[in-house]
Formats: C-alpha cells, structure tokens, sequence
C-alpha cells in the first residue's frame, strides 16, 4: 500500500485521527446489532476479546468484514487509478464509515464524495477536506448548513453541482447574507433523457454556465455527470449509451473553454459510479489553458459485493486493458451476513436467521456462499450447489435446498449480498475478521 495519507490536502489528519479514537473509546452496549450481549468494553477493543465465527458469544445475524479482500480491493483501486491517470474521490454515503474512510485516505484518494447536506457537514467535521457534492444543494436550511460548514472551515474545498439558474440564484442569494461570503466552485451537471437530474442539451448548459459568470459568489469549476442512470436494451447498448455521455461532457467543456467561461484555478470533470468508472476515465482527455482533473467516484469498491458488483469488475476487466495489467484481481466481496439456519418445516424448503432488516434486497436476493457447523468443521466450506435464496422477510431467509443438502438445524451460512450500500445501513457496527473468520476490530457507520 501507499505511504498513509499521501495527498495532505485531502484531509485534516489531526482531525481525524481524534474523531477515530473518540470512536474506539465509545460504548457499543446491547442496542447494537452484532455486538456480544457480553461484550462491555469499547468498540476499540472488540478485537482483543478472541471472539471468532462459531463463538457462542457472537450474536447471529452479524455482519462482517474480510480484512484480506479488503486489502486487494484497495490495492486494485490504487493501482488502477495511477495507470489510468484520474483521481479518486469515493462516495462516501456507501459506508458513512470514518474508520473505511481513513483506509481510504491512507490509498491517496483525492477526496470524498457526498449525497446529501448532512453528509456534507459530517465530512467536514470529520477533517475531510475535499468534498464533492454530487447532487443539487436545495432546500434554505441545507444551503445555510452547508455555507456555515464553509465559514467554519475556510480550508475546505466544495465543489456543488448545479442543473437549473434558480438554484444558482439561491446559492447567491444564501450567501449574500454572510459578511465574507465563501466563493462556490459550481459544477453543470450534464444528464440524460428520462433519467435523473442534469441538463438535457449543451445550449441548455452554455446557457447556465453564462448565467453563472454574471453572478457574485460562484465560479464555474466544471462538469459533472452520472452515468449509471443511463438506459439501453442490453449491456452493450448501455456502455455505449455511457460512451456517449462522456463524449457529451468533454464536448461541453470545450464549449465552456471556447467561450471563456471558467472561473477556476483547476477544471474538474467528474462521472463514474462502479458499475463504468473505467468508461469514464476518459475525460482527462479534455485539454485546457487551466489544470484539469478528471474524478471517478466508486464507493463501492473498498467492499464491493458478490454479485452485481462482482460482475460489473468482470465486465471493467473485459472490456479495459488498464484493469487487465494490475497485478492484483478484480475486487470482490468483502461484505458477508451470517446467519443460523433454524428451521426446515418440509422438504426443500429451509429458513434462516436473516431478513430485509439485515441485507440488501433491492437489486438481487443474497446467495448463500458458506456454510459451517461449529464444534465439527474447522473451516467454512463453500455452499453446495442447488441452495438458493427465493424470499426475504423482515426477520426470516427463505432457503430452497436440494435433496442431498448437509445443513442441519444450527448451521450457520454466510451470504454474499449485492448493492453494498444498502447492507451497510442496517449495520450501525460490522465486525472485521482475518482469513480464519477471526474477529480483528469493527468499524462504525453513521447513517
């Protein structure tokens, strides 16, 4: 790994490393959710108590973290971000996690993208000091929270994104009120049609970047864009339908070059969830007079997942030969629920511990990818084929098993998930545990 935090503007070490250390020395208590009803210590010393999967001590559902995958997917992410020639600023909103976030940090990443307005101020306190707000700051009390934040810490670097001349005139008209008024970065977001937010058209882009160069307050500092709303028939239909939204913002921003409209000392053009960050990479192809910088934004690949996320990093090192040279493998999941198997009322059909409240279901059902019996087996063993999860409620797995399946009454099994960031925030603390399953610390999420 890299030499800890070697971007020093990114972040107020100091800062940080204080809010960590209140955090290991804060009580968990029974209230959170896999966390030893035994257990009366600190979340800093969750590590030191020997607990381990199977432990009798460890409630079930619990949550963990594989330090080892972990590990390659931050050296995957780092080397693919120095070959490819763009920085890093992950979301943040994925894990709300200061101790990933410190990791993070530690691999040189360029800064931290935020969702919301309170994610903003949270980042800000943290010691985070480069922030990109990837979605429009609306609403008088968030502009006011998010301006304060500004007055508090005239370090810290914002860029906002815009997509309307009425909300960059209340950015103006908030900030008017302020004795010193901090100048904005502003950011045009390009989007498509029928997606999510973002100007349709580059008139309509021209038209806002002008209006932004007649105001007080704000500077026009880029593009941003998210390309994972885009629509297509296929997943070639869809990469190309990306291909071609980059193409549009690298287009905008020569247009912005020729008419002279940045305001900056360095031009951000800025795309890539991770599903096509790699497909977005080449925006530091845009060429200007000012420093440009191009942003990728995967949150998600400090955990990834074991199924759509798996497939897209699959896909990521098909398709780019930059991602094929690494000399580590594509990301894989980190992020495992375990549960107990407490029931098989009739044949075929078999529950587990685990529901809604527990693991993502948004995009796919978890898959069962272990199982192991404590006080026989010395080691998970992977899932046999034929298990599969068919439902989910709130408390309760729905198992399909084949006929010779081997899981008993008190197994317990571990699933992969898919969409990382809707398993994070039903976890207020995941257990970290080394390659043997054995607990190693927790992190904290702050949602």
């Amino acid at each position: 790994m890299m030499e800890p935090f070697p971007d020093l503007i990114s972040c107020d070490q100091g800062q940080l490393a204080g809010h960590l250390d209140d955090i290991k020395k804060s009580l968990p208590g029974i209230m959170c959710k896999g966390i030893p009803a035994d257990f009366s210590g600190c979340f800093g010393d969750i590590g030191d108590q020997g607990y381990f999967l199977g432990d009798q001590r460890l409630p079930m559902p619990v949550a963990f973290l594989r330090d080892d995958v972990m590990l390659k997917n931050r050296q995957w992410m780092s080397e693919f971000i120095a070959k490819a020639g763009v920085s890093l600023a992950p979301h943040g909103k994925t894990t709300l996690s200061p101790e990933l976030f410190s990791m993070q940090l530690e691999d040189g990443i360029w800064g931290i993208t935020a969702a919301t307005a309170q994610q903003v101020v949270f980042l800000a306190r943290l010691g985070i000091r480069r922030i990109l707000l990837a979605n429009q700051l609306v609403g008088e009390g968030n502009i006011h929270m998010v301006l304060d934040i500004l007055q508090q810490y005239p370090a810290l670097q914002l860029w906002l994104t815009v997509d309307s001349r009425q909300n960059v005139d209340q950015l103006v008209n908030a900030s008017s009120a302020y004795t010193t008024p901090s100048s904005l970065r502003l950011l045009v977001e390009i989007g498509v049609e029928g997606g999510r937010t973002g100007v349709r058209c580059i008139a309509d882009a021209l038209d806002l970047g002008h209006h932004i160069m007649q105001q007080p307050y704000v500077q026009l500092s880029g593009i941003e864009g998210y390309e994972g709303i885009v629509a297509g028939h296929d997943q070639a239909a869809r990469e190309q339908a990306v291909q071609r939204m980059i193409a549009t913002m690298i287009e905008c921003a020569e247009k912005f070059e020729a008419e002279k409209l940045w305001a900056c000392d360095e031009i951000l053009l800025t795309a890539g969830g991770t599903e096509f960050f790699d497909l977005c990479s080449p925006l530091k192809q845009f060429q200007s007079q000012i420093p440009c910088r191009a942003v990728i934004r995967s949150g998600c690949y400090i955990s990834s997942d074991s199924i759509a996320y798996k497939r897209a990093f699959q896909r990521i090192e098909q398709r780019t030969s930059t991602a094929r040279q690494l000399s580590v493998p594509a990301p894989e999941g980190a992020l495992e629920v375990w549960a107990v198997f407490q029931s098989n009322p009739e044949s075929g059909l078999g529950f587990v511990t685990l529901g809604k409240r527990d693991i993502s279901h948004d995009w796919e059902l978890p898959v069962p990818l272990y199982w192991f019996r404590p006080g026989e087996m010395l080691h998970p063993q992977r899932m046999p084929e034929g298990h599969t999860v068919t439902k989910l409620n709130d408390q309760h797995t729905y198992l399909h098993l084949p006929e010779d399946t081997p899981l008993q009454i008190g197994d317990l099994i571990g699933f992969g998930i898919s969409h990382a960031c809707t398993t994070f925030d039903k976890w207020h603390c995941l257990l970290r545990v080394d390659d043997q399953y054995r607990v190693t610390g927790a992190v904290r999420t702050f949602f």
